[in-house]
């Protein structure tokens, strides 16, 4: 409403799209982020704002494309390649899943206490059939938000999932006694 139509600056386009996104008005929404992009194309945060729109109105295989440009924009920044993972998995094909593993793996590396970003990295490994990695990273992830008791429930799936002494195994064996002592 404060934002004007006439108004083309950055932010009015930024306000509008994100305005028409919540309202929802999808086509809107979705041509205000394209303008938007097309005023700066070389920003990844944009485009990585018109993946997420393409993402949240289910419009999966643009809003890869989308996160994909941001990434080349920006390699080693973590939103961005949590959100391309998150828009691979959507795809849910073989070669997406395997994709959006590599991306999110890549992007917990650089920040590790994103609990949306674990949540979709062991959604990535439960369709790679990895389901100790699974229940790690969710133990993780528990754990990471505070609800221990529920990270030692996970951690010791993990601890019986995953080879005795791997790097993995030996995460879960840290969980699990930050659990015990919590209980105690």
């Amino acid at each position: 409403r404060k934002t004007g139509r006439s108004d083309n600056s950055d932010i009015a386009v930024m306000r509008r799209a994100g305005a028409y996104h919540r309202q929802p008005n999808q086509r809107r929404a979705i041509a205000e982020i394209s303008k938007l992009v097309q005023m700066r194309p070389n920003d990844p945060f944009y485009h990585e704002l018109q993946g997420q729109i393409l993402l949240e109105t289910r419009n999966y295989g643009a809003a890869v494309n989308a996160y994909g440009r941001a990434v080349n924009l920006a390699p080693r920044n973590a939103l961005i390649l949590a959100g391309y993972g998150r828009a691979l998995l959507q795809l849910n094909t073989r070669d997406g899943n395997a994709r959006a593993r590599r991306t999110l793996t890549d992007a917990r590396a650089r920040d590790g206490r994103d609990p949306r970003l674990m949540r979709d990295l062991a959604v990535a490994y439960a369709r790679a059939g990895q389901n100790g990695m699974a229940s790690l990273i969710t133990a993780e992830r528990y754990a990471l938000t505070g609800n221990i008791k529920t990270a030692g429930t996970h951690a010791k799936r993990a601890a019986g999932l995953l080879p005795q002494g791997s790097p993995g195994w030996n995460r879960a064996q840290d969980v699990l006694r930050a659990a015990e002592q919590a209980a105690r």
